[in-house]
């Protein structure tokens, strides 16, 4: 049990961190606040134990989404980042083994997520003091978001003994755990639409971790098959979760023995094979590219990228597509209605999605050349600041611009639909209004928030240690305000049971209008800096707001060598 001292030691230490402190603060503060809203924004007429089920019930979702996607960012480059560094075989030269060292990375990456969620605990806790909430569904819900939070570390661990590279790992992280929160549900609701049954809670949420979320709530576990569901549940995600980290511990030394025989005698045709599929075949193309801007040459060229982003827009699209035929297929069973909604959250997590990749990528250049030195070395050429930005930003536009041209088609479908098919769309004028809008917004949205992530995304990419690091603080900067104004609004609508449709668009034109103001702000912000200070911010030199009393204006932006990193 050589694991138990590294353990206890990243305990020690992770407690005393700032970061740690800052996760357990805001976590609690983030909950707190969606109840508080909940209760101030609930009528007075609607009684105590139902405000404190919706209460209950929202603050459970955030908290899963916080477990759910605590694998993408804290465990999902443990290991790799070990394997790029070289410091791996130093681990394997004393007497740990791969369970040791998993296990101790699953200590020192994790921890901070363990104790935000141990924050997170006592605010739900609320909920029960109000009343509504009874101690066993309490007690449920806190076991079925540990278990999300430790499948989704656990998963990460597994990518991560077996990838290389950060992207890779993060983005197969992520895929593995939309597969089992995403498409199985999908799968159920497709299958409620077309073939019917009565109840959506079946078989394929078992291996869900929305399925042993929902099965925890006292609305489906007292219901039928409650009990025996929710527990066979939680065995499976138990063996998930100990297969995982099997699967990771057994994996580490073989492929880093591996890895290590392959740099050692140096196969040519496997590195040769891996060149040809990531950058492919030389062209007049490629060429004319290293003409016109060297970086928007080296940016570009790769083909990893275009294969991530049209494998999630072709998989999501084709759900939405069977979601959409099934609105129309079964407009007189009833269930109708049902497909029409899920089509607009399975658009939504398109626009995620893409989002989610573009940060990924406006931020992987720079960080890997950041972190490696490699940008020092460009900077020491003829290439100006603007010409390495420009470049980039020339590659993210080849990379990302016909996947966003088919996620507008989805808009546009969407659009068309509910604005001339009654048949599928049986709503009201108004209502309909309400969605058209929702669709031409989300799509000038969309392209406000590709523009700001792409800025953005290169900014933090010289700010941060880590590229993870990188695109969590893309997306929090850009996507978390809006993404907290959506769950806002349908918490609202639930507390409320319903608004009118004078409200809705107001709500919706509100948001247009706040989250347009941030993307433009920000994309300036982040444009204006890295024009002014690029080369300050590639060297690791802190830019620090000096008085100078010689000069006329007492301000001016001094760099101080004391506080390089």
């Amino acid at each position: 049990m050589t694991f138990l001292p590294i353990v206890g030691r990243e305990l020690r230490v992770a407690a005393r961190r700032p970061a740690t402190y800052r996760v357990r603060f805001f976590a609690a503060l983030a909950v707190l606040a969606f109840g508080f809203v909940t209760l101030a924004s609930a009528p007075a007429s609607t009684p105590t134990h139902q405000v404190s089920e919706a209460i209950f019930a929202l603050e459970a979702v955030i908290s899963f989404a916080f477990c759910l996607l605590s694998g993408v960012f804290l465990t999902a480059d443990c290991l790799s980042v070990e394997k790029r560094d070289g410091t791996l075989g130093l681990l394997f030269l004393t007497d740990l083994n791969g369970f040791d060292v998993v296990l101790g990375k699953l200590a020192a990456t994790s921890i901070q997520s363990i104790y935000g969620l141990l924050a997170i605990f006592p605010m739900l806790g609320l909920s029960l003091l109000l009343g509504g909430v009874t101690s066993g569904e309490f007690a449920r819900v806190l076991l079925a978001l540990l278990l999300v939070l430790l499948f989704s570390l656990a998963m990460g661990l597994a990518v991560s003994a077996a990838g290389r590279e950060t992207r890779r790992t993060m983005v197969l992280t992520f895929g593995l755990l939309f597969f089992f929160a995403g498409l199985f549900p999908a799968f159920a609701w497709l299958q409620e639409i077309f073939l019917g049954g009565g109840a959506v809670i079946g078989n394929w949420f078992l291996p869900s971790p929305v399925g042993v979320l929902m099965t925890a709530f006292d609305s489906y576990y007292r219901a039928g098959r409650g009990p025996a569901m929710f527990w066979t549940s939680v065995g499976i995600f138990c063996a998930f979760v100990l297969g995982a980290l099997s699967f990771a511990s057994l994996l580490l030394p073989r492929s880093f023995r591996e890895e290590e025989r392959e740099l050692a005698h140096g196969s040519k045709i496997s590195f040769g094979w891996r060149a040809r599929f990531r950058i492919g075949r030389r062209s007049p193309a490629r060429r004319a590219k290293l003409e016109l801007n060297p970086f928007y040459w080296l940016a570009a060229r790769e083909r990893l990228v275009r294969l991530i982003v049209w494998v999630a827009v072709v998989t999501l699209g084709a759900i939405w597509s069977g979601f959409v035929v099934g609105a129309f297929a079964t407009r007189q069973s009833g269930r109708g209605d049902d497909a029409v909604g899920i089509s607009f959250l399975t658009a939504f997590a398109l626009h995620v999605v893409l989002k989610g990749i573009v940060a990924l990528e406006a931020s992987r250049r720079l960080s890997e050349d950041h972190y490696s030195g490699a940008l020092e070395l460009l900077l020491a050429t003829p290439l100006l600041p603007r010409t390495i930005l420009r470049g980039q930003w020339l590659a993210l536009r080849e990379h990302f611009a016909k996947p966003i041209l088919a996620v507008l088609l989805v808009n546009g479908t969407l659009f068309w639909l509910v604005g001339f098919s009654k048949s599928a769309f049986g709503t009201d004028p108004e209502l309909r209004t309400a969605f058209c809008a929702m669709c031409l917004g989300g799509a000038l949205v969309l392209l406000l928030d590709v523009r700001a992530l792409g800025w953005v995304g290169m900014l933090t990419a010289l700010r941060s240690k880590s590229h993870a690091r990188a695109v969590l603080a893309t997306l929090g900067r850009i996507m978390l305000l809006p993404w907290a104004g959506i769950f806002v609004f349908v918490m609202l609508s639930i507390v409320r049971q319903g608004m009118s449709v004078k409200i809705i668009n107001e709500l919706v034109i509100l948001w247009f209008v706040g989250g347009a103001i941030i993307s433009l702000t920000a994309a300036a912000k982040a444009k204006r800096r890295l024009l002014s200070q690029f080369r300050t911010l590639a060297s690791g030199a802190k830019v620090k707001l000096l008085k100078d009393v010689s000069r006329p204006n007492p301000l001016a932006w001094r760099i101080d060598p004391g506080r390089c990193v």
